[in-house]
């Protein structure tokens, strides 16, 4: 419910800024186009957002079926995003950026296995399987709508598909310590992990608010080549899933996020 909230504030937001613009006189539309017709940005951020999701294994085990649920948290982590972007004619530009996201998680497990001797009264246990990890690399297509309010502040809002390609650790496995007679009880002892790896179609959509500003400051006013080097902030939501396979058994996993990044920007 909160990841469909951020995506609809998103666009929300990015298509009351473009209608407000539109509707704007000519006079203002002409102010707004910028000058420059390649920027390029590189930037450092994060992805405050968790995800979660469950897999489910089932194995033989004593003549009977044993199971085990794994139930993955992937917590917030570190962004590193830059691109390319080119107006083409008055406001209106394509841009393609490359992203990447890393967190390292944990992932709650509950077997049920079977009892060596009595049908039908399985021993459960609980364990943790920690130090999981979890990449994904994006490359965004994006359509711009560009406004240069000033000579230096520059808002844009885009959109567009995604192709994300995200790799995740998988419990494919977990191990179990005997009590010894009469079996009646286990001990969770381990697990063993598969990485798993598919890419698939998303979408994204953000504004960024860019700033060129470091040639006003009074002891870097001197350099003329200032006017063209500036600082931004996006915000993008980025939207996908995934279907990833431990033996016969499928889990399907949702990817992306809000990502807010800062960095430099150059103008050209």
């Amino acid at each position: 419910m909160q990841r469909k909230l951020w995506w609809r504030r998103t666009l929300i937001l990015s298509l009351g800024i473009t209608t407000g613009y539109l509707g704007a006189p000519d006079e203002t539309s002409a102010q707004a186009a910028p000058t420059e017709r390649i920027v390029a940005r590189i930037d450092v951020g994060w992805r405050p957002a968790s995800r979660t999701f469950a897999g489910t294994r089932v194995f033989p085990a004593f003549s009977e079926q044993g199971n085990f649920e794994a139930d993955y948290e992937i917590k917030d982590g570190g962004v590193l995003d830059g691109g390319l972007s080119f107006r083409l004619w008055r406001n209106l530009g394509v841009g393609l950026d490359v992203s990447s996201f890393r967190s390292v998680h944990p992932a709650q497990i509950s077997s049920e296995l079977p009892h060596p001797f009595f049908f039908d009264l399985p021993r459960t246990t609980t364990g943790t399987a920690g130090g999981l990890e979890r990449q994904e690399l994006g490359i965004h297509i994006r359509a711009l709508w560009v406004m240069q309010f000033t000579d230096w502040l520059t808002v844009s809002v885009s959109g567009g598909p995604s192709l994300i390609n995200a790799r995740q650790d998988l419990v494919s496995a977990v191990q179990h310590t005997e009590m010894g007679f009469p079996f009646d009880k286990i001990v969770y002892d381990g697990h063993t992990v598969s990485g798993q790896s598919e890419t698939t179609v998303g979408l994204n959509g953000g504004i960024d608010i860019d700033g060129y500003v470091l040639h006003k400051i009074p002891f870097l006013s001197q350099y003329e080549t200032l006017e063209q080097i500036g600082v931004g902030l996006l915000l993008r939501y980025v939207r996908g899933s995934v279907g990833l396979q431990v033996g016969d058994d499928p889990i399907e996993v949702d990817l992306g996020g809000l990502q807010i990044t800062t960095g430099l920007r150059f103008r050209f």
